[in-house]
């Protein structure tokens, strides 16, 4: 069962080429102040997903592991200037 899912999720991370999934990427990162991004849902090198998040005001905080034996890390992405950006470097201001 566990291999028939890992399988089933590999073939879906694959459509589409690279500018679909950068598009994929950009739609996922959207106008959020935090994101997490599964890195199984993505299938880009790297420094594609970096440039794609810097493109999208988001600055990279690390990746996570999840807790189910399923799934891969989450790569962890904030919005540059924004209000948890803000409280994560301690330049919270009184609202």
């Amino acid at each position: 069962m566990a291999l028939a899912a890992v399988a089933g999720r590999r073939a879906l991370r694959r459509r589409g080429d690279d500018q679909a999934r950068r598009r994929r990427l950009s739609r996922m990162l959207g106008s959020a102040d935090l994101v997490v991004v599964p890195t199984s849902d993505v299938d880009l090198p790297e420094s594609t997903v970096l440039a794609v998040a810097t493109e999208a005001g988001m600055r990279f905080l690390g990746y996570e592991r999840t807790d189910s034996p399923l799934r891969r890390r989450v790569g962890v992405f904030v919005r540059v200037g924004g209000e948890v950006d803000a409280v994560i470097r301690g330049d919270a201001t009184p609202r």
